[in-house]
């Protein structure tokens, strides 16, 4: 293993850097960044977001339940300590996705969009088969009296890091391929290049990725001595690809009503 950061070591894997930019450049963040997404994919986009936010605030209660505090306070105080500093993340992560749930209402009334709505084949709204996937992975992190053991707090905090690295990621290729300003004239009436895209391609958002990166390579760096550096990785990149791979699926297929 070389001596970088651990998430940096992630995505300089040639197979993870091939499944991140699958999961950030699709079709979908394409058409949304030039306008010309269709409503009613947008809704649905936004419907099964909502369901992945909500998975994601049990998740991040689960990690919460995973911090151990020091026992005893040092002299620069327990705030300073890297257990503290997680838990401070955690925190500002549930407080970001209660945010983001108002956000989203909000958004859907003002521009006539549906947060229940059906994709191609759907009957019934419900997680569809992407989303599912992110729900079962947030859900195995909760603890079950009938289990012996349960998922790691590294293992959280890199889900944790993939799901919202990848999210910067997408949101800036989409971003990058705005090149008009009058966002009126989109055809989602400017919900995406107008709220969506510059919420999550803000600087505030770019810090608390930076953050989780952060907190991530100095808890893995904590790991070292308690078991093997090469199994870590195995494990971190085990985690990293499985999100990636939800990732590219969580986007909306895009088909010829959506090229306008």
């Amino acid at each position: 293993m070389s001596n970088s950061p651990l998430t940096e070591s992630l995505l300089a894997d040639s197979q993870i850097a091939d499944l991140y930019q699958r999961a950030t450049q699709s079709p979908f963040l394409r058409l949304g960044g030039q306008g010309r997404l269709a409503r009613g994919t947008l809704s649905e986009w936004l419907s099964q977001d909502r369901l992945y936010a909500q998975a994601y605030v049990r998740f991040i209660g689960s990690l919460i339940s995973c911090i151990k505090l020091p026992i005893e306070v040092d002299a620069k105080g327990s705030s300073t300590t890297l257990q503290w500093r997680v838990l401070t993340l955690l925190q500002s992560c549930l407080s970001g996705i209660m945010r983001e749930l108002e956000f989203f209402e909000e958004v859907a009334n003002s521009y006539d969009l549906e947060l229940a709505a059906t994709g191609p084949g759907e009957l019934s709204f419900g997680p569809n088969m992407a989303t599912k996937g992110y729900i079962e992975l947030f859900d195995s992190f909760a603890t079950r009296p009938q289990e012996e053991s349960r998922r790691t707090l590294f293992e959280g905090l890199t889900v944790l890091w993939a799901t919202e690295k990848a999210y910067l990621g997408a949101w800036s290729y989409a971003q990058q391929r705005s090149q008009k300003e009058d966002f009126e004239k989109d055809v989602d009436g400017g919900a995406l290049r107008k709220h969506f895209i510059p919420n999550w391609t803000s600087q505030s958002f770019q810090d608390f990725i930076k953050e989780i990166e952060e907190c991530l390579d100095a808890y893995a760096e904590s790991l070292s001595g308690e078991e093997n550096e090469d199994a870590r990785f195995v494990t971190a990149a085990a985690m990293t690809r499985k999100v990636f791979v939800l990732e590219e699926g969580f986007w909306p297929v895009t088909d010829a009503d959506d090229e306008v």
